[in-house]
């Protein structure tokens, strides 16, 4: 699978043609005309029903296909009484995979003089796909007698009709853009057919458009075909509550929110994803970027936007599986990707809860590269994936215990040491209390003033050589582990009280009840 498009356009266009929002009814503009008027065209007293195709297809500027989308449905009108419509056999798909969508919709409308308008989708949610369909009856709305105009999500557009025996043309005659909009239209074919008894009969809509995003530029098709149908009986229409669809929220987006089919699809879970962190959303991403991309495809993809990094690393870090853990580590691997989205990978894999050797072995290999820019925080990570199982822990202990020997990068490797959890590391760091480099002395402090049997020690190491870091150190290390000095420590960092004239350590140990006396 090849990136093709922005993630923005993808979103923009997956859904179908019309998702429109705004007021989609037909308003007709008041217009005095004294033209000799047709025959009128006219819903039959009996029940009717039309089948509607709507298809939309995006090319790239060099006319590659992007992706395409069809929706279809047929739809029932009652003839008698209050105004009722039936959708039924309604059927979507993106690319030609077929997607979850409700079989039947109930609506009301009003018609007068063929001008359908108040379409009332009975609570349907505003951002379900079917929204579309007030917009498929103001492609069937015609009069002669006065200029109809429609808003869409781009703008607002006026046309005038003009009938020849029982073909209908239409000509816009006034078009006000949105100033938000990027979508430029291009051409637009409106053609009805009207039968002997003047009904609508069949409808060919179809208009191309130019999408300009950023540096790049998109063709949109549009096509809408409405076919009267031959039907030998009517169709009972049941009572509907005003409120009938609107349990359709929670359905469409449990199934779509369960559902990564295509890019489209993707971009948009992604898109819930940078926002939610939910781990189950998360998974399910991870799992489809491991089923239709491969390492270039998925470096191309991050290379694309890198925006969408974190959200992909994150989706395969709670994947869980191991071809999900393979993935992280060959991505270390690449020149291609920078030194920032590279340590978010060291941090997945060090937070990788099914981790193995495949996690340990890439970030022991770059930790042990001591002038890589990243091998600081590939040891780090080694350390936080100590906690997830007993052989993990195990190992990270050998491996750890060994770097608290080494020179090379020890300050992280104590710091990597915490991050493990593992208290049979405490003795190795203990160690190095009285090491030669302050920084060293002042993270052994950190990592140690946290444990009550290690205060008389740590303690020691402040009398000997107080230092402003070591005793900033100490002190905020007490006082976020919520321990409380012995009496005996306390007298003893009381004569360093009484003793030294250095203000900042005078008021790191006033924070620990240490006054002069």
């Amino acid at each position: 699978m090849k990136l093709k498009v922005t993630a923005l356009l993808l979103i923009c266009m997956g859904i179908g043609i019309f998702y429109f929002t705004g007021d989609n009814t037909a308003r007709p503009i008041a217009k005095k005309t004294t033209q000799q008027s047709q025959p009128k065209v006219v819903l039959p007293l009996q029940s009717s029903s039309y089948s509607v195709t709507i298809e939309s297809a995006v090319l790239s500027q060099n006319s590659t296909p992007v992706t395409h989308s069809s929706l279809s449905w047929n739809m029932h009108f009652n003839g008698t009484g209050e105004q009722q419509g039936l959708l039924t056999d309604i059927e979507l798909s993106n690319n030609a995979k077929p997607q979850p969508l409700v079989k039947e919709l109930a609506f009301r409308f009003t018609e007068n003089n063929g001008v359908f308008s108040h379409v009332d989708l009975l609570a349907l949610p505003s951002d379900h796909t079917l929204n579309v369909l007030p917009n498929i009856l103001d492609l069937l709305s015609f009069t002669e007698a006065r200029p109809l105009t429609f808003n869409d999500a781009h703008g607002q557009k006026t046309y005038t009709y003009q009938r020849i025996n029982n073909e209908v043309r239409r000509q816009i005659t006034a078009h006000k853009n949105k100033p938000v909009t990027t979508k430029n239209d291009v051409s637009e074919q409106w053609h009805l057919t009207l039968n002997t008894n003047q009904q609508p009969l069949h409808l060919s809509y179809s208009s191309e458009s130019i999408w300009h995003n950023k540096d790049q530029q998109y063709q949109i098709i549009q096509k809408v075909y409405v076919q009267r149908l031959i039907t030998t009986q009517d169709r009972t229409f049941a009572n509907v509550s005003s409120n009938k669809n609107a349990a359709l929220a929670s359905q469409q987006k449990q199934k779509d929110a369960h559902t990564i089919h295509d890019e489209t699809s993707m971009y948009v879970a992604i898109a819930e994803l940078q926002t939610t962190l939910d781990p189950t959303l998360a998974k399910l991403i991870g799992a489809f970027l491991l089923q239709e991309y491969d390492l270039t495809e998925l470096i191309a993809l991050i290379e694309q936007d890198s925006s969408l990094s974190s959200a992909i690393i994150y989706a395969l870090q709670k994947e869980q599986s191991p071809l999900a853990e393979q993935m992280l580590a060959d991505l270390l691997t690449t020149d291609r990707l920078t030194t920032h989205i590279k340590q978010k990978l060291l941090i997945a894999l060090g937070r990788f809860g099914a981790s193995s050797t495949v996690s340990f072995n890439a970030l022991a290999e770059l930790a042990d590269k001591p002038n890589n820019p990243l091998a600081k925080t590939a040891l780090l990570n080694l350390g936080s994936m100590a906690k997830f199982t007993p052989e993990q822990s195990s190992t990270v202990e050998h491996y750890l215990s060994e770097q608290l020997k080494s020179e090379q990068h020890l300050s992280t490797a104590i710091l990597a040491s915490a991050n493990s959890k593992n208290t049979a590391l405490l003795p190795h760091i203990a160690k190095l209390l009285n090491h030669q480099q302050k920084g060293v002395k002042r993270d052994a402090v950190k990592v140690l003033s946290s444990k009550a049997q290690y205060h008389d020690q740590v303690v020691a190491t402040i009398l000997s050589s107080p230092d402003v870091q070591i005793v900033d150190a100490f002190t905020r290390a007490i006082s976020d582990s919520g321990l409380v000095l012995s009496q005996y420590n306390k007298a003893r960092l009381q004569s360093l009280y009484n003793t030294t004239q250095n203000p900042i350590i005078l008021k790191r140990l006033q924070t620990l009840g240490i006054k002069s006396t």
